[in-house]
C-alpha cells in the first residue's frame, strides 16, 4: 500500500466505519426511500457489518453482507457500491487486479441505478452520495493504473455529486467527507498558484468539513478520520495523526490500514524504533496471509532496512536487505518494485562497506 497521490486525493471517499448514529437514526435517513420501511435497522446493520468486516479484512464475510443488500434491494445503488468498494479494498490490500471485472460491474451498476433514481424526480442526498462515491472509487482505480486524466475527470464528477447532495440537505454530513478531501487536496496540489483568483486555498475549509463529517456523519466517521490522519501526516503534524491511527487500529485490530498510517507517521518523524515496530507488525500480518504479497513485503522491508541503517544497526540492515532481495518475485512485481529493490541493494552495499565486509 503506497502513500501516493491517489491515496491523498481520494482517501476521504472511502466509506469505511463503524456506524455512529445521531440521536435519531431514522430521522437521518428520512430522505432515503430505500430505508423508509420497517426493516431500515436491518438494512443499516448489514452495511455496518460489511464495513466493519472490510476494515478487519474479513472480505468473504463482508461480501456476503453486501450481496444480501443486493438481494433484498436490487434497485438500490447502495449494495452495488459497497460491493465494488470491497473489491477495490481487497485488490489494494493484495496489490493485484484479480477482481477488476467485478469491481467495474458493480460500480457501473451503482452509477446507473443512482442516475435512474435522480432522473425519476424523487432524488435524495443518498442517491448523489452513492453516485459520487462510485465515481470516486473509479477515480482511485484509474489513478492506481496510471490513468491520471480519467481519474481527475471522475474526481470532478464525484465533487459535483457531493455538492448536489449538500444542496438538497446542508446537514447531510456524509457528503462532507468527499467534499472536504477534494477541497484540501486540490488546494494542496495547486498551492503554488494560490495567488491567482481561481486557485483559492481551501485547505482549512477541507479540514473543517472533514472534522464535521467525523463528528456528525452516519456512515462516514472513520472515513473522515482516516482522511484527517493522512492530512496531518502530510503537514508533519504527527501527534494527532498517531493518536487517531492508534485509536482506530485498536478498534479494528485485524486490519492493516491504520498500521500503515502509524508506520508512515513514525518513519517520517524519524522515530526509527517505532517505525521498525509497526512495519514488522504489518510484515507479520502479510506473512500470515496465504496469498503471497511480495509487493507490500518489499515496501515493509525497505522501510525497516532504512530505519536500521539510520539508527546505526548495520547488521540488522544487512539481514533485512538480504531477506528482501531473496524473495522469489514474479516479473510484474519485480518491475513494479524496481526502484525499491534498487534502494534496498544500495542500503546493503553501504552497510557492508561500513562494517568492512565489502
Amino acid at each position: 500500500m503506497k502513500s501516493s497521490f491517489l491515496i491523498f486525493l481520494f482517501i476521504g471517499l472511502i466509506i469505511s466505519t463503524s456506524v455512529v448514529f445521531p440521536s435519531d437514526p431514522a430521522d437521518s435517513l428520512r430522505d432515503d426511500p430505500s430505508v423508509r420501511s420497517s426493516d431500515s435497522s436491518f438494512y443499516i446493520n448489514l452495511i455496518n457489518e460489511g464495513i466493519n468486516a472490510t476494515l478487519n479484512e474479513n472480505y468473504l464475510y463482508a461480501e456476503g453482507r453486501f450481496k444480501q443488500i443486493i438481494r433484498e434491494k436490487p434497485e438500490d445503488p447502495a449494495g452495488y457500491f459497497f460491493l465494488g468498494a470491497l473489491y477495490q479494498a481487497e485488490m489494494m490490500d493484495y496489490e493485484g487486479d484479480f477482481k477488476e471485472e467485478e469491481f467495474y460491474s458493480n460500480l457501473e451498476t451503482s452509477i446507473n441505478l443512482a442516475r435512474k433514481r435522480i432522473k425519476s424526480g424523487k432524488e435524495t442526498p443518498w442517491d448523489y452520495l452513492y453516485l459520487g462515491n462510485s465515481y470516486g472509487y473509479l477515480g482511485v482505480y484509474k489513478a492506481r493504473k496510471g490513468g491520471w486524466w480519467p481519474a481527475f475527470k471522475n474526481a470532478l464528477k464525484a465533487k459535483s455529486a457531493f455538492k448536489k447532495a449538500v444542496e438538497l440537505n446542508p446537514k447531510f454530513y456524509d457528503a462532507y467527507v468527499g467534499l472536504g478531501s477534494y477541497h484540501y487536496w486540490t488546494s494542496y496540489f495547486t498551492k503554488s498558484f494560490a495567488w491567482l483568483p481561481f486557485f483559492a486555498d481551501e485547505r482549512e475549509k477541507g479540514v473543517e468539513e472533514l472534522k464535521l463529517a467525523a463528528k456528525e456523519s452516519l456512515f462516514s466517521k472513520v472515513a473522515a478520520l482516516n482522511a484527517l490522519i493522512w492530512i496531518y501526516i502530510k503537514e508533519k503534524n504527527y501527534s494527532p495523526a498517531i493518536a487517531l491511527a492508534d485509536s482506530l487500529q485498536r478498534e479494528y485490530p485485524d486490519g492493516k490500514i491504520f498500521l500503515w498510517a502509524l508506520a508512515t507517521a513514525h518513519y517520517e518523524k524519524y522515530d526509527w524504533h517505532k517505525t521498525i515496530e509497526f512495519y514488522r507488525l504489518i510484515k507479520k500480518k502479510l506473512n500470515n496471509n496465504p496469498a503471497e504479497n511480495y509487493y507490500n513485503l518489499i515496501e515493509c522491508q525497505y522501510r525497516i532496512a532504512d530505519s536500521y541503517f539510520n539508527s546505526g544497526d548495520f547488521t540488522e540492515c544487512i539481514s533485512t536487505c538480504r531477506e528482501a532481495l531473496g524473495y522469489d518475485l514474479d516479473k510484474k512485481t519485480r518491475e513494479r518494485q524496481r526502484e525499491k529493490l534498487s534502494k534496498i541493494k544500495e542500503l546493503l552495499d553501504k552497510s557492508l562497506r561500513i562494517i568492512g565486509k565489502k
